[in-house]
């Protein structure tokens, strides 16, 4: 969430003209998951399952879709590239 909220900010903050331009040096979503385990770990042989497959990370959001999304919704932003 918090990449989310500062690309959020960041792009609020150029659409209204307080500054021109910006970068967000954020992780892209999914940058977790792996081939094989889809976000979460292999089951231990000491831990039944489902208890073992513990989620790697929160990065299920996609910060720019979001940030495109409510830039359209709360401002009518019409076409964002």
């Amino acid at each position: 969430r918090t990449a989310v909220g500062c690309l959020l900010e960041l792009a609020f903050k150029v659409a209204a003209g307080e500054v021109k331009n910006g970068f967000a040096v954020i992780r892209p979503p999914g940058h977790h998951a792996e081939e094989s385990t889809a976000m979460a770990t292999t089951p231990s042989p000491d831990v039944p399952c489902p208890l073992s497959l513990v989620p790697r990370g929160f990065c299920f959001f996609n910060s720019v879709a979001i940030s495109a999304k409510l830039l359209q919704q709360r401002l009518s932003v019409g076409r964002i590239l």
